[in-house]
């Protein structure tokens, strides 16, 4: 069985975006993003892909989509349950946007949830991640202060989901 994760980063309010772009730069988020995605299949919308911009090199490009997408390399699905059945890593990682993340919490289709927790607030923000609360628990935690090159405190925390 593939292994399906989540992966996300959100401010202290759950804001993950504005203007189809992200709220902050973090470059070590960034960079624990690029190890943890790297050789692993990832499924994103639209907008993320659009955001994005071209492929992220190590990786399967998987995007959700009511059109087409004529870009080589890349994987046009229309649905969660397609994407995972065509990922052909053994990790997939979903990687956003706020209307995918919902959809892959509520059908209860990854089992944990690599989390960058970004300790201040952007009232900019016009997408926003529902923290599941119910039926998870939190696994390790790293906490990471401000430094010359990360202007906010944040810390790298994993959520799994509880065994039925």
């Amino acid at each position: 069985m593939k292994e399906r994760r989540l992966i996300v980063a959100y401010g202290q309010n759950g804001e993950i975006g504005g203007g189809n772009d992200l709220l902050w730069r973090l470059p070590a988020d960034m960079k624990h993003f690029r190890e943890l995605t790297m050789d692993t299949s990832v499924v994103m919308g639209g907008n993320t892909w659009r955001s994005i911009g071209r492929s992220l090199p190590g990786r399967e490009m998987i995007v959700l989509t009511r059109g087409a997408i004529d870009v080589p390399d890349v994987i046009a699905v229309r649905s969660l349950d397609e994407a995972f059945r065509r990922a052909s890593r053994d990790r997939i990682y979903v990687i956003g946007g706020g209307e995918v993340y919902a959809q892959a919490l509520a059908s209860n289709c990854v089992d944990a949830i690599d989390a960058t927790e970004v300790h201040a607030s952007f009232p900019e923000a016009t997408v926003f991640f529902d923290r599941p609360a119910d039926g998870w628990y939190e696994t390790a935690r790293t906490a990471h202060q401000q430094d010359g090159k990360n202007p906010f405190d944040y810390d790298f925390v994993t959520y799994e989901r509880e065994a039925k």
